[in-house]
């Protein structure tokens, strides 16, 4: 099954996702709880990267159809241009997606060459292109196809719509770009943030609190200072710096890939790559 396949399954896979992701949280939870099955981090820590890793795949999947999505949305523009020429040369509207299913656009070949099949079973050109809109299920795509639609419908000689609508699709196109390049700082902003805090989480820990409890026997000053730290050992302060930083790559990877690409599934590969951050920092540098 391929990623535009699962894509269209998304519901689905991510309820599977969720679903695996509770039950092992929840056998997890028990081995843990009633016989005392240790755990390589505190149990909030492992239920929330259990969550993280099984929700990696379905994020993978969006990241994934993103991807071949865009890609088809970069030759829309030079497939409509490959059109118009072909239309100025006499061949109807059809004959000329058939024939630009012979260049090599990328992953919208294929969609092309599906389309030059169907409509040689004899599929109506509605029917074809109304398919495709939805299997693309880009908002270029969508635009771009719906127009031929309408130029198809009214006949005649359509070259000077298909330049209107390749003018119109570059500039969205261009406008697009822009715009994910406009949002961009939004994203490593986020992922600034979530370092900043580790590198102060880490500093903290190994210098300020190692040193404090270290010396709270010997210096009975710092421990009147300090009495609220009294009986507090230094894993246990690290095991709650490690679930606060946790919970900041996930929610600042959400955060990431609502700002950067307005939506919140697009942020699931922040989070997986902030999570794996987060526990590497940890392991490497604190302690």
């Amino acid at each position: 099954m391929g990623v535009r396949e699962l894509h269209e399954r998304r519901r689905a896979v991510y309820l599977a996702a969720g679903g695996a992701s509770v039950s092992a949280m929840a056998a997890i939870a028990a081995l843990n709880i009633a016989f005392g099955v240790g755990l390589p981090f505190p149990l909030p820590s492992v239920l929330l990267l259990v969550g993280v890793g099984f929700m990696a795949f379905p994020g993978m999947v969006d990241w994934a159809f993103d991807r071949w999505r865009g890609k088809i949305d970069d030759a829309l523009p030079t497939f409509l241009s490959d059109v118009t020429s072909s239309a100025k040369t006499g061949f109807s509207l059809t004959r000329a997606l058939e024939t630009a299913a012979d260049n090599d656009y990328g992953p919208l070949t294929k969609e092309l060459v599906r389309m030059r099949t169907q409509l040689s079973w004899g599929v109506p050109f509605e029917d074809v292109v109304r398919a495709e809109m939805k299997r693309l299920d880009s908002r270029i795509a969508k635009r771009t196809f719906g127009v031929l639609l309408e130029a198809n419908r009214s006949g005649g000689k359509v070259e000077e719509m298909l330049e209107a609508i390749q003018r119109h699709t570059m500039e969205l196109h261009q406008i697009e770009k822009e715009v994910r390049s406009a949002l961009k700082p939004y994203t490593l902003t986020t992922y600034i943030a979530v370092f900043i805090f580790l590198g102060i989480a880490i500093v903290m820990i190994d210098t300020f609190f190692a040193g404090l409890i270290s010396t709270q026997a010997s210096a009975s000053g710092a421990a009147v200072a300090f009495q609220g730290l009294q009986g507090v050992s230094l894993s246990s302060i690290e095991s709650v710096f490690f679930q606060i930083a946790l919970v900041e790559a996930v929610i600042g990877g959400l955060g990431a890939g609502k700002l950067g690409e307005a939506s919140f599934a697009a942020g699931i590969k922040h989070v997986v790559i902030l999570v794996v951050a987060t526990v590497l920092a940890f392991q490497l540098f604190v302690g």
